[in-house]
């Protein structure tokens, strides 16, 4: 259902190749199982949907994808996804680290203020075409795939920039500047089980006035929130580490392992042991922890 290559090679040196941009990772995949809340905190993903639909919540956001869109998660924006559950989603993502577009910081694409989506639109064929030969040469460990993957990944960043269009974002709702320091302790201290008073209380506000003024603005309870940061979290570690399933429950405050269990699966539909199975598959699951930590730190 889907499969992650990660890329440990680099460019060998050829000095037509510009050493710094770095791809990490491709995945080709076709779900319905939905992805919670998270972010990635060093890197730029880029996502090429190539069939069916899916909302995509990014930075307060729902956004109704579909084939042809490509979706840009800015390193340590927050986001979910949610396929739709008649025809699923299919994709294609990437991962980059070490871009740098002009005046915005290190793995920053978008600006804040520009959409997230873009339409490629005539220039579909072309973009989902840079995707698949990306996934192809890492997959099958082409020759020479570290110099190939650094160009199409570099031709498709320029496409992205400058021949597809850019939309503005309008903002409707707004957050005072004590709201906005709550949601910033929401987002650092999720697994800690902080409860709606202590949110409120920060955000200085009454519980029933800062549960409905965080839902209008991100179409989510706090208490559904909290639990989509926790999963998402989790759904990160699954893929990214070793660690067992009781160490991930505890490391994200449950009590036991059963209701971890219980919650991940209610929302995800599958269990943790067999949503890291099902992603990153037999072989890599041995290995996560030494081949997560040689391509994001090499």
């Amino acid at each position: 259902m889907a499969v992650v290559y990660y890329n440990n090679q680099n460019p060998s040196g050829n000095p037509v190749v510009e050493q710094n941009l770095k791809l990490l990772y491709v995945c080709k995949a076709e779900t319905i199982i939905p992805t919670a809340m998270h972010a990635h905190e060093n890197h730029l993903e880029l996502q090429y949907i190539s069939g069916g639909k899916a909302d995509i919540r990014i930075g307060g956001h729902v956004y109704h994808v579909q084939k042809g869109d490509v979706v840009i998660y800015n390193a340590g924006v927050l986001h979910d996804e949610c396929p739709d559950l008649k025809c699923g989603m299919s994709f294609y993502n990437c991962a980059v680290k070490k871009f740098h577009a002009p005046r915005l910081p290190e793995n920053i694409f978008l600006s804040h203020d520009v959409k997230p989506v873009l339409h490629t639109e005539k220039m579909s064929g072309v973009v989902e075409t840079i995707f698949r030969e990306l996934f192809e040469q890492i997959s099958q460990k082409k020759f020479c795939s570290a110099e190939i993957c650094h160009h199409l990944l570099n031709a498709l960043l320029v496409i992205l920039s400058n021949q597809i269009p850019h939309e503005k974002i309008i903002r409707r709702d707004k957050f005072d500047a004590s709201f906005r320091k709550c949601k910033e302790f929401i987002d650092e201290h999720f697994a800690e089980n902080i409860s709606v008073v202590q949110m409120s209380e920060i955000a200085n506000m009454s519980v029933s006035g800062f549960s409905h003024h965080f839902k209008k603005i991100f179409g989510l309870s706090p208490g559904q929130y909290l639990i989509r940061l926790k999963i998402g979290m989790a759904q990160k570690l699954l893929i990214g580490t070793d660690k067992s399933i009781t160490e991930i429950g505890m490391e994200l405050g449950y009590d036991n392992v059963s209701h971890f269990n219980n919650q991940f699966k209610k929302f995800v539909g599958a269990s943790p042991q067999n949503y890291r199975k099902l992603w990153v598959g037999n072989e890599q699951f041995k290995n996560l922890n030494h081949i997560y930590n040689e391509v994001m730190n090499g």
